[in-house]
C-alpha cells in the first residue's frame, strides 16, 4: 500500500484509500467493543482494522464510548506520506507520533466526558434525545480539543498502520512508567521481519536539546521476541524495558538509557510485580 500512495496521482489517493477502508472493514473480524470494558481479559488484545461500528470504551462508566466511524485521520495521514514522501516504514512509525499530537491537539483542561456531554446537551432537548445522542459519538468528535488519551491515540494508530498493510495489535492492559504510578493503559503492538515492538503513542520518549529545553517527541518503542509476544499475548506476561530518552550532542540524535525501567501488561488493570520477568 505504502508504494501504491508513493506513486499516485494525488488526485487518485482519495479514491484509493476509501477501496482500502471499505476493504479492510468488510472483512474485520467484528466485535462490539474495545477498551476499558467489563470483559477485557476475555479480549485484551485485537488483531487488525477495527471496524466502523466497533465503540470503544474510555472509562468505566456505562454510557463513555465513541464509534470509530470517524475516517478522517486515515486520508489526511496517507496525504501526508504522500506530500513527504514516507516510503520507509520507520519514518512512518515515528512521523505518526507528531501527526496524532496535531490531529487531537496537545493535552488541555477539557476531557473527553465533558466533551461529548457538551455535544449531547447543546443538540437535543429530552432526556431520550440526549442518551440517543451519546451513542451516536464518534472518535473524530475529539479532534483538536487536546483531550485524546491512550485509548484514542492507539485507535487511530491501529486504523492507519493497518490501512499501510503493517501487522497491528490494539492492546488493552497496564503500565508502570518507572513511578509506582500504574494506571489501565492502551498500546500498539507492531510485527517486525523476524519479532514484535511494542509501540507506545500515548507515553512518549522525549528528545532534548543541549540546553535541556524538549526539541521533540518520539513513540517508545521496544523489541519483544517472538516467544515473548506469544506469551504476552495468551498469559498477559509482564515485560521489562528499560527507559530512555533522545539527546542533541554535536549535531547528532543519540539514544540515552536512563535509570529506570517501564513495565506492560496487558488484560488486566494492575501490574503484579512479583511474577515480573
Amino acid at each position: 500500500m505504502i508504494e501504491k500512495i508513493i506513486n499516485a496521482k494525488e488526485e487518485d489517493i482519495d479514491e484509493l484509500v476509501k477501496n482500502k477502508i471499505n476493504d479492510l472493514n468488510s472483512n474485520a473480524d467484528k466485535i462490539e467493543k474495545l477498551g476499558f470494558t467489563d470483559y477485557i481479559n476475555s479480549n485484551p488484545v485485537y488483531k487488525g482494522f477495527i471496524p466502523l461500528n466497533t465503540r470503544i470504551r474510555y472509562s468505566n462508566y456505562g454510557m463513555e464510548d465513541y464509534s470509530m466511524k470517524t475516517t478522517d485521520f486515515i486520508y489526511e495521514f496517507i496525504h501526508y506520506i504522500k506530500k513527504y514522501n514516507l516510503g520507509n516504514k520507520f519514518q512512518i512509525i515515528y512521523f505518526l507520533e507528531y501527526f496524532i499530537n496535531s490531529y487531537f491537539g496537545l493535552p488541555g483542561n477539557i476531557s473527553r466526558e465533558a466533551i461529548f456531554n457538551d455535544i449531547a446537551w447543546k443538540t437535543t432537548t429530552t432526556d431520550d434525545e440526549y442518551f440517543e445522542a451519546l451513542e451516536k459519538n464518534e472518535i473524530g468528535m475529539l479532534k483538536n480539543k487536546g483531550a485524546a488519551q491512550c485509548t484514542e491515540r492507539s485507535a487511530i494508530a491501529e486504523q492507519i498502520l493497518s490501512i499501510l498493510d503493517f501487522e497491528v495489535f490494539y492492546c488493552m492492559g497496564c503500565v508502570d512508567l518507572g513511578n509506582n504510578q500504574q494506571e489501565p493503559h492502551c498500546f500498539n503492538i507492531v510485527k517486525r521481519k523476524n519479532d514484535y515492538t511494542i509501540v507506545d503513542y500515548s507515553c512518549p520518549i522525549r528528545e532534548y536539546n543541549e540546553d535541556n529545553s524538549t526539541d521533540s517527541f518520539y513513540p517508545f518503542i521496544a523489541i519483544i521476541s517472538n516467544d515473548e509476544f506469544i506469551d504476552f499475548l495468551n498469559n498477559g506476561t509482564i515485560k521489562n524495558f528499560p527507559n530512555y530518552r533522545y539527546e542533541i550532542k554535536n549535531g547528532k540524535s543519540i539514544r540515552v538509557n536512563e535509570d529506570n525501567n517501564r513495565l506492560y501488561v496487558v488484560g488486566q488493570y494492575k501490574i503484579q510485580k512479583d511474577n515480573q520477568k
